[in-house]
């Protein structure tokens, strides 16, 4: 063990036996707002100290090791505070962050936002006002999810409702990690019960043809903890997930959640979060994930394209969404109305998954710049909000012909094809393979890949024979 990672047994003393009062007085300033797991903590090292050293320094014990992030959970033992011990746990050399296992909560199920049954039937979803908002029956010609793999990272989704029943994309049931078996289901009889499914299903009348992965991560009160839902992230990106819809949140940040997340941007996932059901701008409100720069922020607006008056809004959100009296199937054969930003989330993550069927070869970079840079501003209709909505509501017919205007080619984005297109591109497929932003200006022979034909049509059109480059979109 190295000398400079060696407590003195007072402090030993100190922490292993730590008061209540001493406990109370040694709370951490940032964290979840929303209550921690009493017994456990995440904690992540850097190559000078390991986990066994700081279990034995400090009497916990490993349960956990997500390896693709290093991200320890650890059982308190002794009946210790779990947040106070993470105090004097981060005060040791080589420990990057150990903090509780912060809950995690559907903004939904914890701000007693109620769905309204629909038990005599008298809606209809594709009709639905959100359906004309985002001009969906135009949109389905054009792309339906086909191919795109998108993970409902939720409270389970009812996985025998007739909605999920016709010949569209695949509905599958990963892993329910609430009751630790295969089957991800929506359980009835709490606040956040439907939830799931309510999610899903606009993802599913979005793009009608995407695989929706199913991970329960979210009991049914709404309640999950960060190290669960970290380890259903994870699994999404192994699964070859293209996109994860996160509709839950919390005060401060969760370390080990926030990881994942990273990763998933590195791995170029599309995380898409609700911006939160507080109707404030306060950072210290907004909720983690969507606060982070990573993750797409979903706020709600109602049928007038105004701010729903429960969504929150600020300099974090990217864009806006419907969220107000949203359609969609619920528990058993039922379908009902609800509210929140839980429910615009998915219209964004759908729009993503018809992104990804049309422009397969699209980045992480791609799809958020196409998001956000073809919303509509909503600005002069609220102007209480002016700037505080982010780009504006979604607009799927002006994102799916994002590549308008692009030059096949154009690598350098100089709006002109020269040798230097010729030399980013050899770059990308043979030394840093570093995907063009946006990846389809590569494909210049637009058989949604990039290969060595690419450089040949490209060198063939400008120094050879004129060669024409694929004009598909």
């Amino acid at each position: 063990m190295k000398p400079a990672n060696i407590l003195s047994v007072a402090t030993l003393v100190l922490i292993l036996s730590a008061s209540p009062a001493l406990v109370a007085a040694q709370k951490l300033q940032t964290g979840g707002g929303g209550g921690y797991k009493a017994s456990e903590l995440v904690c992540r090292t850097d190559s000078t100290i390991t986990v066994d050293e700081i279990n034995t320094l400090f009497g916990t014990v490993t349960r956990g090791h997500q390896s693709q992030t290093d991200c320890y959970l650890l059982s308190v033992t002794g009946g210790r505070d779990a947040e106070s011990l993470a105090v004097f746990i981060n005060q040791t050399p080589g420990v990057v962050y150990c903090s509780p296992n912060y809950y995690v909560y559907a903004p939904e199920g914890l701000q007693t936002s109620s769905a309204f049954p629909d038990l005599a039937a008298t809606g209809d979803i594709d009709t639905q006002p959100a359906v004309d908002d985002l001009q969906l029956d135009e949109v389905r010609p054009i792309a339906s999810g086909t191919g795109v793999a998108v993970a409902v990272i939720d409270g389970g989704v009812n996985l025998t409702h007739p909605y999920f029943a016709d010949d569209g994309g695949e509905l599958v049931s990963v892993w329910d990690y609430v009751d630790d078996d295969a089957e991800a289901v929506d359980i009835p009889g709490g606040a956040n019960s439907g939830h799931g499914t309510f999610v899903a299903g606009i993802i599913h009348l979005v793009a009608p043809d995407a695989d929706l992965y199913v991970y329960r991560v979210l009991d049914s009160t709404g309640c999950g903890d960060g190290f669960t839902i970290a380890t259903a992230v994870l699994r999404a990106i192994e699964d070859g997930c293209h996109m994860i819809n996160l509709s839950l949140g919390m005060s401060g940040m969760h370390d080990g959640l926030d990881d994942a997340l990273k990763l998933a941007r590195d791995r170029d996932v599309l995380v898409v979060t609700a911006a939160g059901n507080d109707s404030t701008d306060a950072p210290s409100i907004f909720p983690f994930p969507a606060s982070r720069e990573y993750c797409i922020a979903v706020a709600a607006l109602d049928s007038l394209m105004l701010k729903a008056d429960f969504s929150n809004y600020g300099v974090k959100v990217d864009v806006c969404a419907p969220g107000t009296r949203v359609y969609a199937p619920y528990l058993e054969t039922l379908y009902a109305w609800w509210d929140g930003t839980s429910f615009s989330t998915p219209f964004v993550t759908g729009l993503a998954a018809l992104l990804k069927q049309k422009y397969p070869l699209a980045s992480w970079d791609d799809l958020n710049s196409s998001i956000r840079s073809s919303a509509t501003n909503v600005d002069a209709l609220n102007p209480t909000y002016v700037g505080l909505l982010g780009a504006g509501q979604v607009n799927p017919l002006s994102a799916l012909d994002y590549s308008a205007g692009l030059i096949r080619g154009d690598l350098n984005g100089d709006e002109r094809l020269s040798i230097s297109d010729i030399s980013h591109l050899i770059s990308f497929l043979f030394i840093y393979d570093d995907m063009p932003n946006p990846g389809v200006v590569a494909d210049v022979n637009c058989d949604n890949e990039i290969t060595i034909s690419d450089i040949s049509l490209l060198i063939a059109h400008l120094f050879i024979d004129g060669s024409p480059l694929c004009s598909g979109q």
